[in-house]
């Protein structure tokens, strides 16, 4: 019986590497799962990065946000969503505040998933009477699920409910 050659086991010994370089760029042609996409959506909303969420959000989600005002780019949603975020009760407590965002995949299929989250809201400020009245005692937490849908292969929010 012959024993193998050294191209042979060389070869056996590298298809462990060529298989783990090609799962990687499957995984990077794929883009970012829908958990991560619903992460840095509701970070870039509490962020104030508007061309950040509005990049992350299918332009139906957009335009309902906005009472259907349709925009042209993200440039001018950016500039509105800013206008709007000027006059929020949040806009004093935003630097005081530390957002923790946590995620879960809840479901996935047929281009559409579900995301839980929690987005906890740690105030280090001075007005926490301010800052409850806000959340009308409902304490720090937001939670809810993040509708996305893939378009053109890339997930996107298709909605926001919170819990």
């Amino acid at each position: 019986m012959r024993r193998p050659g050294r191209r042979t086991l060389l070869a056996l010994a590298a298809l462990p590497v060529v298989v783990a370089v090609v799962a990687s760029v499957v995984v990077l042609l794929r883009g970012p799962a829908p958990e991560d996409v619903a992460e840095d959506y509701l970070r870039a909303s509490w962020d104030g990065a508007w061309r950040t969420e509005c990049s992350l959000a299918t332009e139906q989600w957009r335009d309902y946000l906005y009472e259907g005002e349709p925009y042209a780019d993200c440039a001018a949603y950016a500039e509105a969503a800013a206008a709007r975020a000027e006059t929020s009760a949040l806009a004093p407590y935003r630097g005081d505040t530390d957002v923790v965002v946590t995620v879960e995949p809840f479901s996935e299929g047929d281009g559409r998933a579900r995301v839980t989250y929690d987005v906890e809201l740690r105030y280090h400020g001075d007005d926490h009477a301010g800052f409850d009245a806000i959340w009308q005692g409902a304490g720090p937490h937001d939670r809810g699920t993040v509708e996305l849908v893939e378009v053109d292969g890339e997930w996107r929010v298709a909605g926001v409910d919170a819990g």
